[in-house]
């Protein structure tokens, strides 16, 4: 974990994400709420925090030549063309305000990183298993990284027009359990082999 931390911290400055503040904290944990959104493969603001976090598998995603397009047929996503910046790559993140310390739960989807894949119940979503990090932050810089894996929902270029609430991922924070659950929600059919829970301070 330590060596984790090192490498990361020595790939370039981790920005603060702008929603940790020394005044403020997150009111009502528990209640389920969506994930956030960054696009990384120009990051720019607060999602510069993010592509710090993912530096490391970033570049490893980033050192692998983008997929051959079939013949006859583009490449489906333009972004995995580009020769700077990071192909393809987005996450999803979730931070909870601690007034002196933030939590920020993240998941990473890249060319190359992810492992795996779960049925699902809309041709216009994939439902992928990517890396997961829970960062904390103190102070202007990280108090301590962990390493694991988690869902990412990704929406396809076809898929169809759906409501807000049909195709989501929630997180709440159990404030007596100390930890994240996440869920998921594929065109209203709930993925239960996806949800997990991630503890604060996992005890191994």
């Amino acid at each position: 974990m330590r060596a984790l931390l090192s490498s990361i911290q020595a790939a370039g400055l981790v920005l603060l994400p702008a929603t940790a503040s020394a005044e403020s904290f997150t009111p009502d944990p528990e209640r389920w709420r969506p994930v956030a959104y960054s696009d990384l493969r120009l990051p720019r603001g607060e999602a510069e925090s993010y592509a710090s976090i993912w530096r490391d598998r970033l570049d490893e995603s980033n050192s692998k030549p983008p997929p051959a397009p079939l013949p006859g047929r583009p490449l489906t996503d333009p972004s995995l063309s580009y020769a700077v910046g990071n192909r393809g790559a987005s996450e999803w993140h979730f931070t909870i305000n601690f007034q002196t310390k933030l939590a920020a739960l993240t998941v990473l989807d890249a060319p190359n990183v992810c492992t795996d894949e779960y049925p699902s119940p809309a041709v216009g979503v994939k439902i992928k298993v990517c890396p997961m990090r829970l960062a904390m932050f103190e102070a202007d810089r990280y108090a301590l990284v962990i390493d694991g894996a988690a869902c990412f929902l990704e929406k396809q270029p076809q898929a169809p027009i759906e409501d807000s609430s049909a195709t989501r991922t929630e997180v709440s924070y159990d404030v007596g359990a100390r930890s994240f659950k996440i869920r998921y929600t594929v065109s209203h059919v709930e993925i239960p082999q996806c949800g997990q829970t991630v503890p604060l301070h996992p005890t191994n």
